[in-house]
Order: C-alpha cells, then sequence, then structure tokens
C-alpha cells in the first residue's frame, strides 16, 4: 500500500524525522489524543447520538502508527473500526449513511485504509474495504439522487463540504482496487470548484463563527486532498486567503470570545489550532500562526479541549495539527492590524478601540442572510436549474443587529442558536410588532426570494470615531409598506455608542427599539437605564422620542444544535428592554446614546440641543464634551450660531480650546462650528480630523479644503509628500485627494 494519501510532499520517513525536530510537539500532543482511545471503545449498538468522533479517532490512530510504528496504535484502531464496520448503516437519527456521520468516518476509515494497509490482517483489511465500497456508493448514490435538493448541492452550507471530502477521501484510497470509485472522487473534484468560485471573497461566513470552525475545517480538508489528488489549486482563492480575518475581527477582546451572529453553540467553541496553521502555512500568514501559539501560552487550546460545546471537538484535530503545521512561518502580532474591518458581502462591520483584553468591541451586521454573493448567485442558480440550493438555516432575522462587549463582559447580546428563530430575541426593530423574514421557524428564509435582505449601506473610521449604517427595509414583511428602517451607529472611542433609526412607512407604524442583554436593565430615571455586567456598567439614555413607553421581559431561547443527537438541547435566558413609540406614525425616529463605564461610575449628563435641522446631543465628560448630530432626511445639521453643515452625521469632541480637538462627519461637503468653517469639499466626502491627521474616505477623486492649527510645511498623503496650498486667513489646508480611503499629515509651525 502506498501509505500517501493526505500526507502532502514528505514521505513517511520525512514525517517521522520532523516528528522529532520541528513537530515534537506536535506529536506529543497527537499521541496524547492517540493514548486517549486505549481506555474506552465506542458502543457495540449504534447509538442515538452522533458517531463522526470515530473517523477522526480512527486517523488520530493510524497517523500515530505511521511515526512511531508501534503496534498498540494499530490494535486500537483495529478494535475501534470493528465496532463501527458492524454498525448497518452510519448515522442513526439523521439520514443514516447520507449525512454528517458517513462523511466524518468515511474521510477517517478512508486514511486509515490506506496509512495501515497490510498491518491489517486479510479479513479485517478486506471488511474494512467493502465497508467503504458500500459507505462510499451510499454516499454517492446520495448525492445523485439529491442533486438540487439538499447537500448535493447546497454548495454553501458545511454539510456538502464534510460529506463530499469523505466520499472523495474514500474514493481516492480504493480507486486503484476499485476504478468504479473514479467517479466518487470525480464527483466531489467538480463540486469544489463550484464551491470554492461560489464563496464570498472577504472571507465571512454566514453560518457564524462557531459553524466557520466546524465547516471551513472540511473546506481545508477537501482542498488540501484535492490538490494533493489533482493538482488543481482550490487553495488559491481569497475566501480561504481572508477567512482567517474574518474570524479573527469576530473575536471580543479576550480573542476566545465572539461576536456570536448566526448560530452557535455558545459564546466560546469557535477556534481550532488545525485551522490557524493550515491558513498561516497556505498563506504565509504570521497573525494566524500568532495566534495559535497565543492560545498555546494562555493555555486556550486545554480549555477549548474540556470545555468546548462544537462536537466531536477540538482534541480529535490532532492528526491535522501534526501536518498542517508549518514551522518557517514567523508569527506576526495582531496589534499593528487595522481596529476596524468591514465584511461587505455579509455586511458586517468589526470595530474595537485597541487590540488589548479590556478593549470595547462592537460588531454590527445588515445584509443579505447567506451573504450578498450566496444569495444572488444561489437563486440565479436555482432558476437556471431548478434547484433548491440556498440553506440558510443557521442565519437569523437580525438584519441591523449589533454586539457590544468590554473585556470579559457582555453588554449587547446575540441569542446564538434557537430552534425557532425570532427577531424579538435580537437587538433589532419590531415593526407593529412584527419581525424580519418569515420569523417562528427554524428556517425563515424558506419562503422567501432574491428581493428580501438588509444592506450595509456605509461604513466608515477614523480618529477613534467608527461609523456604520444599515438599511433592513427590505428584511420585512412588505405588506408593512417600509420606505426606509435605517440604523445608523457611531462608536466613539472606548466609551460611547450612538444609536440613530429611522423608520419610514406609508402608513403609521408602531416601531419597537430592543436591547438583549444578560442581565435586566434598570429604570434609573425618566430617559435612562442601567445595565450591571460585572466589572462594566451600561446606561442607557434614550433621546427620541420623547414621548414613548418601555417595558421590560424575559426571552427563553432552546436550540437542538445538533439533529444527529436529538437529545440535547441548549437553553438559555435572555433579557430585552423595549421601547416603543407612544403614537403611531409614518416616520419615527430613535436616538439611543449607549454609555460604557466601570461599575459603579457617576452617570454622564445628556441634553439636546435646539436645532431647526436634524438633532443634535451633548455628552458632558469630566474635562471634555463631545457633541453629536444626525440629520433628517438629508436636510443637514443646523444650530443658529453653533453647527452649520450638510452633514448626515458629525461628530466633535470640544475642549477648552475654541477649535475641536477631534472632529468627523459624514456624506459632507461643509461644515462649519461656531462661524469658522473647517471643511469644504466639492463633492460629498466622509472625513474625522485631529489637530495634525485627517482620514478620509472618497467615492470619487476631488478637491477638498479642511482647517489646521498649524501652518504646513509638508502635507503628506498615504505617508507621501504631495501638493498643497495653504490659505493663511482662513487656516486652511486644500490638497487633491484620490478615490478611496486615504489618510493626510500634516507638518508644520504653530501659528
Amino acid at each position: 500500500m502506498p501509505k500517501q494519501l493526505f500526507l502532502g510532499s514528505k514521505t513517511i520517513e520525512e514525517w517521522r524525522a520532523a516528528s522529532q525536530t520541528t513537530h515534537q510537539k506536535r506529536l506529543v500532543r497527537l499521541l496524547d489524543q492517540a493514548d486517549s482511545y486505549h481506555t474506552w471503545l465506542p458502543p457495540h449498538e449504534h447509538p442515538r447520538e452522533t458517531i463522526t468522533y470515530i473517523g477522526m479517532a480512527v486517523a488520530n490512530l493510524a497517523l500515530a502508527f505511521l511515526l512511531t510504528e508501534k503496534t498498540a496504535y494499530v490494535d486500537m484502531a483495529r478494535r475501534w473500526m470493528d465496532v463501527a464496520i458492524n454498525y448497518p448503516h452510519w448515522g442513526r437519527a439523521k439520514l443514516p449513511d447520507h449525512d454528517l456521520d458517513a462523511g466524518w468516518l468515511c474521510f477517517g476509515f478512508g486514511l486509515a485504509y490506506d496509512w495501515l494497509g497490510d498491518m491489517l490482517p486479510a479479513t479485517e483489511r478486506e471488511a474494512l474495504r467493502a465497508k467503504l465500497l458500500l459507505q462510499g456508493q451510499r454516499l454517492f448514490d446520495f448525492a445523485v439522487e439529491q442533486e438540487g435538493r439538499w447537500w448535493s448541492s447546497a454548495y454553501w452550507q458545511n454539510h456538502n463540504w464534510i460529506c463530499y471530502a469523505g466520499l472523495a477521501t474514500v474514493a481516492y484510497a480504493l480507486e486503484a482496487e476499485h476504478p468504479e470509485a473514479r467517479a466518487w472522487s470525480d464527483r466531489a473534484c467538480d463540486n469544489f470548484r463550484t464551491v470554492m468560485s461560489l464563496l464570498p471573497e472577504d472571507g465571512s461566513d454566514y453560518e457564524g463563527p462557531v459553524y466557520w470552525c466546524y465547516g471551513v475545517l472540511w473546506l481545508l480538508i477537501g482542498c488540501d486532498l484535492l490538490h494533493q489528488q489533482t493538482g488543481i489549486d482550490f487553495e488559491d482563492n481569497d475566501f480561504l486567503r481572508y477567512t482567517f480575518y474574518y474570524r479573527l475581527y469576530v473575536s471580543a477582546p479576550n480573542l476566545v470570545d465572539t461576536a456570536n451572529f448566526g448560530d452557535c453553540h455558545d459564546r466560546r467553541s469557535a477556534h481550532s489550532a488545525a485551522m490557524y496553521y493550515r491558513l498561516a502555512g497556505l498563506y504565509r500568514n504570521g497573525h494566524a500562526q500568532w495566534l495559535a501559539e497565543h492560545f498555546t501560552r494562555v493555555g486556550e487550546w486545554e480549555r477549548e479541549g474540556r470545555e468546548g460545546q462544537l462536537r466531536p471537538g477540538l482534541l480529535p484535530q490532532a492528526m491535522l495539527e501534526f501536518l498542517w503545521y508549518d514551522p518557517s512561518v514567523e508569527p506576526e502580532s495582531i496589534a499593528d492590524l487595522p481596529l476596524v474591518r468591514a465584511f461587505p458581502d455579509l455586511g458586517l462591520v468589526s470595530a474595537r478601540s485597541d487590540w488589548g483584553p479590556e478593549a470595547t468591541f462592537l460588531a454590527f451586521k445588515s445584509g443579505k442572510p447567506s451573504g450578498h454573493k450566496a444569495w444572488t448567485l444561489g437563486y440565479a442558480i436555482d432558476a437556471q436549474h431548478g434547484w433548491h440550493t440556498l440553506k440558510a438555516s443557521h442565519a437569523h432575522p437580525d438584519e441591523n443587529s449589533f454586539i457590544l462587549v468590554r473585556g470579559d463582559d457582555y453588554l449587547a447580546i446575540d441569542e446564538g442558536y434557537s430552534q425557532t428563530k425570532q427577531s424579538r430575541h435580537h437587538n433589532v426593530l419590531l415593526i407593529d410588532g412584527q419581525g424580519q423574514y418569515h420569523e417562528g421557524s427554524y428556517d425563515v428564509f424558506s419562503k422567501t426570494d432574491a428581493s428580501w435582505g438588509g444592506q450595509l449601506e456605509h461604513c466608515f473610521a477614523g480618529c477613534h470615531i467608527v461609523y456604520s449604517r444599515g438599511d433592513a427595509a427590505m428584511a420585512y414583511d412588505p405588506a408593512l409598506t417600509l420606505q426606509h428602517v435605517t440604523r445608523q451607529m457611531l462608536l466613539i472611542g472606548a466609551r460611547q455608542v450612538v444609536i440613530c433609526d429611522d423608520v419610514v412607512a406609508q402608513t403609521p407604524r408602531e416601531v419597537t427599539w430592543q436591547l438583549q442583554t444578560d442581565q435586566v436593565a434598570q429604570h434609573v430615571a425618566e430617559h435612562r437605564f442601567v445595565v450591571a455586567a460585572n466589572d462594566t456598567q451600561l446606561s442607557i439614555t434614550a433621546l427620541l422620542p420623547e414621548q414613548r413607553k418601555w417595558e421590560n421581559h424575559v426571552e427563553e431561547i432552546v436550540a437542538n444544535p445538533s439533529s444527529s443527537t436529538p437529545e440535547w438541547i441548549i437553553h438559555r435566558q435572555q433579557h430585552t428592554l423595549a421601547l416603543t413609540n407612544a403614537e403611531r406614525a409614518t416616520s419615527t425616529r430613535f436616538l439611543v446614546l449607549l454609555n460604557i463605564d466601570t461599575a459603579g461610575a457617576q452617570a454622564r449628563q445628556y441634553h439636546r440641543l435646539i436645532c431647526s435641522a436634524g438633532d443634535m446631543f451633548q455628552i458632558d465628560e469630566p474635562d471634555y464634551k463631545v457633541v453629536v448630530g444626525f440629520s433628517c432626511d438629508r436636510q443637514g445639521i443646523q444650530s443658529d450660531g453653533f453647527v452649520s453643515t450638510d452633514a448626515r452625521w458629525l461628530v466633535a469632541e470640544l475642549h477648552d480650546d475654541p477649535h475641536p480637538t477631534v472632529l468627523a462627519a459624514g456624506e459632507v461637503t461643509q461644515v462649519w462650528l461656531a462661524g469658522q468653517l473647517y471643511l469644504s469639499a466639492t463633492e460629498p466626502i466622509d472625513f474625522a480630523m485631529d489637530n495634525l491627521s485627517c482620514a478620509i474616505h472618497s467615492s470619487a477623486a476631488r478637491w477638498m479644503s479642511f482647517w489646521t492649527p498649524v501652518i504646513p510645511v509638508t502635507v503628506l498623503l498615504d505617508g507621501k509628500p504631495t501638493h498643497f496650498t495653504f490659505n493663511q486667513t482662513l487656516s486652511m489646508v486644500r490638497v487633491f485627494v484620490p478615490m478611496g480611503d486615504v489618510t493626510i499629515m500634516l507638518k508644520g509651525d504653530a501659528h
């Protein structure tokens, strides 16, 4: 037997040598896992729960033998395989022989058939070969029969990736003896070719961070196997190239907790050393290598191995960790990565105040249920073939939702896994008591079409201010006649989050604003509520609408994370603060400020400012003030003698100096503050400036002028000198900025 399936470019002798040098720690980890199987066996009668762990156990034992040549590992693998070979079916509670259990076991047993070879007695080897032929044929036949209906063509589903990776493994293990198995590997290859062309280029996964850890693992397995066997480089793919950053940016400040959008078993079970090693090695990604080693240092892999709820879990991935570890990749700290990153396909914006464990973290989401690319191309494929490829049951009715965390403390939460998905479990608006899509079932998108879905309209970051905007009108029942359900969010430093919601409908509607928390919100003043979350205090100040009702209620969340284990039920409880406009209206604005502080901190003072256009308010911090404004109906923001701008939104930080220390505005051509012109642009831009720098986003190249406290000597655009003029009378610099995101730095002398 060749003993080379899935072993890459190294021979067995080279792997054995590596196990004593560069991979020594990985070998210890593998042997610890392999040794754990000596003390128990799966039940001799197929259990009702999933048996996926058996496949990985056999693969770990087989690789342990290849590396050590200790026959005890072969003997134990034989015992494990004997149990599963005698199961009449692989899988019991959900699609026996045709789903995840069969996929996992085909992978592990296919490798064992190749790796153990003549170490198996002839009768046992024949029994294994016959079982693999039977299970592979069953899996293949189901894929052919169900094309266009279930996982066979559900290109964005983990079931597709797992089952086809398992089928390909069995096919390659058997093809030399059974040429008919070539049809199985050909079909798997064609499937992965299609899958990799359809995944989003930004690396995002609508199934959420937990299923990312479960499913994308099998994309990596399948692509690695197919590349080795066919020479086709499925890994030259932007989804895989950038998906590590999706996982990193949905990590909360401690890097362990998550922004648990989508179906998530808990807030933690979503990391994989094997995946980080593979992504590090494939793309020379030092950040992925750093995170894997960081979790080794802090003991996260041990904790996840003990406590993780994702089954069969992290520990059985030991053989993948060994094979995928590349010691030549130098770890690169994440500390210098941007604090903000957008994933436009999913409609996700991730922002944090810093990369430290006590940072403030905000994730905002507004997009299509399975991501823009899948949602549009999936419906196109379905229309062309008469199929039903889109399976978005792990997504939720949560457009315009957000998650807020400070340090280890969750302040605004998401429900995670839910059997009956409801918008009232998320931080979104209810319209006349109704949520989004066809809520109330497990798959709330099954009766929708391509016209449904939210949209991330805009995001911008600069000078510790992050702005995001989404519109979710098309996620609600068309009978509600909604024209806009627009949410604007501002993260200002580590202390403030401002939410501005505008709902416009053809007929008067009742609008309910919701905040989901772990602890009940205490009503402490007419407009103010407080949530205590361990070391953090979250203050909620509702500025608009002036007339509203409020209530607290408790939501019970129930989920069965695995249909193959029906008895596994997760129960959670969360609290909802609900604010509702006192009277129905065709146009309703909610303006809510969330202030983040240490437990027991003194309340900040807030007050609205009189405006002739738009809405503004002021936050009084101990040594400075923050002014925040939003336009209404794109009419700008006007406060006589103080602010005049056509901006959609504005933030100004004011200290004792008459000039703002930070000034930011969006979709703006001019800003006047206290009679001083601070910005003039020929067409709308987004900008944020402090004393000597300016971050700009422009949809096209254009001229702009902005105020500066110095007489500039040099103006740097993205680090390079650029032409400029300076009007000393107005103290304004004029430059030409290109399309996209740029940073301007000034060097000069004080006035």
